[in-house]
Parts: C-alpha cells; sequence; structure tokens
C-alpha cells in the first residue's frame, strides 16, 4: 500500500550536483536512477555568484554538496540552488551535505566567539531547505539547531564491516575522549577490544603529552575517529602506539579533511601503514598510496529514498 501510495502521488527525484564533489553525486544518481544536472556557476565582475537551476515544479530537488576547498563560497552556491528551487516551486528540497561544513563550530568557549554550526544551520532553512541529510555530524547537539527534518546517517556498521575484515589480532584506539562513542560502537558490533590515548594540553593549547590507556603489545592497532583534518595528532598518537608494542597501525576515519599538507604526513610517516576514509569529501588516492577509501553513497542513497518517500506522503494526503 504505501509503495503504491508512492508511486501514485511521487515526483520526479532531480539530483542537482554542485561544484563540491560531482563525483559522489553522480554515484547517487546511478544507484538511484534520478535525472542529474550538474550545474556549473559563474560569477559577477565583483564575484557575486551566478547559479542557474534547471528544476521543474513537479520534481523533488536533492542538492549535493560538500564543502571543502573554497568552503564559504561552495556553501553560498548551495544556499543560492535551494532557494532557486523553492522560487521554481519544486515538490520538496533536500540539501545533501555529506560533510557538514563549520561542524567543529557547535558550541562557544566564550562569549566573543561564534557558533558558526548553528548559523550554517539557521541559513539553510532561511534559503528554503525542507530537509537536509548529512553523514556523522561532529556533535550530535548540531541537530539540535534545526527546526526542519535532519537524517545524520551514522557509517559505525561501514567502519566495523572495513575493520572485521582485518586480522584476528586487532585493537581500536580512540585517539582522545571524544572519540570513545564511536570505538565502543564499533567495538560492541566487532568484539574487538579497545585503547584510549589520553591527550594533555600546554596552554597555548599544543599536545604536550599522550599517555596510551591499554595494551597493543603485538596487536594491528586501528585508530578510529569522526575526521581526519592536518593530521598531525593522528600521527603523533600512531608513533605512540608503535612505541608501545603495536605491529602495525591503521587509521580509519570518517570523513577525510585532509588539508594543508596532511598527505605529505601521511606519506611521510613510517608510522601508519594505511588511512582509511569515506568520500564524503573527494579524496585524492593518486597523491597517497596509504590512502584507501569506502564508498558512502549506498548510505546516502538510502536516505534520499526515505526522504523522498515520507515528502511525497507528506505532501499528497
Amino acid at each position: 500500500m504505501l509503495l503504491q501510495l508512492v508511486r501514485r502521488f511521487g515526483s520526479v527525484s532531480h539530483i542537482l550536483s554542485l561544484s563540491a564533489h560531482p563525483e559522489l553525486a553522480t554515484n547517487l544518481a546511478q544507484k538511484l536512477d534520478y535525472k542529474i544536472s550538474h550545474l556549473t556557476n559563474s560569477s559577477f565582475s565583483n564575484a557575486e555568484t551566478k547559479l542557474v537551476v534547471p528544476v521543474q515544479s513537479n520534481e523533488s530537488a536533492y542538492i549535493v554538496q560538500s564543502p571543502h576547498s573554497d568552503i564559504n563560497n561552495q556553501i553560498m552556491e548551495l544556499l543560492l540552488a535551494i532557494q532557486a528551487c523553492k522560487q521554481l516551486h519544486a515538490t520538496s528540497v533536500t540539501a545533501v551535505i555529506p560533510c557538514f561544513p563549520y561542524a567543529r563550530s557547535d558550541k562557544s568557549e566564550s562569549r566573543n566567539l561564534p557558533i558558526a554550526a548553528k548559523l550554517i544551520c539557521k541559513l539553510l532553512e532561511a534559503a528554503g531547505a525542507d530537509n537536509v541529510i548529512t553523514v556523522e555530524l561532529h556533535s550530535s547537539q548540531t541537530e539540535g539547531f534545526f527546526n526542519i527534518p535532519v537524517a545524520n546517517i551514522q557509517t559505525t556498521q561501514l567502519l566495523s564491516k572495513h575493520i572485521s575484515l582485518k586480522s584476528k589480532d586487532v585493537i581500536l584506539v580512540a585517539p582522545d575522549a571524544g572519540a570513545m562513542k564511536k570505538v565502543t560502537a564499533i567495538s560492541e558490533l566487532t568484539g574487538l577490544p579497545f585503547a584510549l590515548i589520553h591527550k594533555e594540553r600546554s596552554s597555548d593549547g599544543t599536545i604536550s603529552r599522550m599517555t596510551l590507556v591499554g595494551d597493543v603489545t603485538g596487536r594491528s592497532a586501528v585508530i578510529v575517529d569522526d575526521m581526519a583534518d592536518t593530521c598531525g595528532t593522528v600521527i603523533k598518537a600512531a608513533d605512540l602506539l608503535i612505541q608501545m608494542g603495536a605491529s602495525d597501525v591503521e587509521a580509519v576515519m570518517t570523513h577525510g579533511i585532509l588539508s594543508g599538507s596532511a598527505l605529505e604526513r601521511i606519506n611521510e610517516s613510517t608510522s601508519i601503514s594505511r588511512f582509511t576514509v569515506t568520500n564524503t569529501l573527494p579524496q585524492h588516492v593518486e597523491k597517497c598510496p596509504k590512502l584507501e577509501v569506502i564508498d558512502i553513497s549506498e548510505l546516502v542513497g538510502a536516505a534520499i529514498e526515505n526522504a523522498g518517500s515520507n515528502s511525497t506522503l507528506d505532501k499528497s494526503l
């Protein structure tokens, strides 16, 4: 009965690929058999973004954008695309943002620091987004900044499957206390033991000391976290694990931001043998032989289908 209602009242599903991650958008369209348009933006003489959106009034628009390189301009591009779809009377508009921008700015340590993640949420709502699909927000509290439905996809099972294919002598390692929830969840699924690295910081915020809680002797250590940016901390953690007797170290992260000289650091590290991330962001495996990428499109595609079914029924009944 549910499928009959969806087919009867369903609209055309249209994926709009913006500039940040066209490869993922193409994968999603192929898996879902959805119409796709790759949008190109241009700029006015004063650098303002100009965007033309080819959406029809009977279409559900899924705008794929995962800001990473030119972040602020890519956010603006996303907001303009959302607003254009609303003006064209799209059936529904869903922002598909695999790696949410400014996700680490989800709280204010002092009154003079803005909560940027909250601002991004409000801008998406103001532009007219009906739904948001994202992957593993840095903090679940970010969902509370929204007044529209948010699908926050978790990668625990996907990463657990990858890790479970390794040898039996594996130990999971949380590089800090913030990663413990993810590590314990994977431990429950795989039955693998885990350890924790306790970090102490100096007054200027740099890491002054790392202490391993647990025994990694003779084991293959897998460092697990939600994101890797400059990779300075994870490489220090890998060095510590080798010093403490680990036979091998791999890093497994959801979001591979890998900014600055991160890829060079990974290549030069004598402690990390492999660095695994998902493709919530574009990755350059040709620049780093140690880099391995897990495809996230099946999980995101399932969330898109679910969002489409819900929005179709809500608007039709």
